[in-house]
């Protein structure tokens, strides 16, 4: 028993020795620092490295971009710099930008479109000119002058130029008849036989102050402004829609004005005669 001798046990040493590539792997990320991470490259590493990535991202946030700070430069300078000074900086006296000289295309664009606008312009003038009416004394839609006064129930006058019956009305008064009936637009007649006016059309018939006594028109005769003048160019009479028929007497000059029509009344029932 005691020639037996006892050797300690023999160790390897694996476990004393720290593992190379954790170790290796924690100084690359961390920029070969490795204070604060252990051995083995584990939590303790990875949290510090957070803390030093979050610091540096709030001071990129702080940083101000080149633009401001040029701004802020000049903020400052326009506070502490003299009255005088300040106005003649940039930023305190705008300037104008200079004008550019113009270039080919924009000329033609501009050269064109104000020719168009001059074609424009004279095509709706000429238009306008052609359309408006122009009628002269004498002719249908401008003035007629009468100084005949036929007697009081007599035969009207036929004036084929301007359109119109020139009539003593038995109303007491004289008055310009259209010559087209109010029915459908058609020529009637003066009849000697029963000293009225009638419609061959469609059978209307008027008495000699234009006033319907048969249908089917609805209404009396249109008529034309008549006005009065005396020997000294005044006027004392004129026809309106509540005054019909101007005064009858010689020595007087009437202006008949067929461009300005007064439409007849409405028909009534008491003047209707049978056919």
């Amino acid at each position: 028993m005691a020639d037996i001798e006892t050797k300690p046990p023999v160790t390897t040493g694996k476990e004393e020795r720290p593992a190379p590539a954790k170790a290796r792997a924690a100084e690359r990320e961390h920029g070969g620092d490795t204070a604060g991470v252990s051995p083995d490259g584990e939590e303790g590493g990875v949290s510090e490295a957070a803390k030093r990535f979050q610091a540096l991202k709030q001071s990129q946030a702080l940083k101000k971009s080149r633009k401001e700070r040029e701004a802020e430069l000049m903020r400052r300078a326009v506070d502490v710099a003299p009255r005088v000074s300040a106005q003649a900086l940039p930023e305190a006296q705008p300037q104008k930008a200079p004008s550019l000289p113009i270039n080919r295309r924009e000329f033609l664009t501009y050269a064109w479109g104000g020719a168009l606008s001059l074609v424009l312009v004279q095509g709706g003038l000429a238009t306008l000119w052609f359309a408006y009416p122009r009628f002269k004394a004498g002719e249908f839609g401008g003035v007629f002058t009468l100084t005949t006064v036929p007697e009081r129930g007599a035969k009207p006058e036929e004036n084929l130029q301007g359109k119109f019956w020139w009539t003593n009305a038995e109303e007491g008064g004289m008055v310009a008849l259209y010559k087209v009936c109010t029915h459908l637009g058609c020529l009637y007649e003066w009849k000697d036989q029963t000293r009225r006016f009638e419609c061959p059309c469609h059978g209307s018939k008027f008495n000699q102050s234009g006033r319907n006594i048969h249908g089917p028109a609805t209404r009396d005769l249109d008529q034309f402004v008549v006005t009065v003048l005396d020997s000294a160019g005044n006027q004392v009479d004129q026809t309106t829609p509540d005054h019909r028929y101007v005064i009858a007497e010689a020595g007087l000059t009437y202006k008949i004005d067929t461009g300005r029509k007064l439409l007849g009344r409405p028909s009534d029932p008491n003047l209707a005669v049978e056919a």
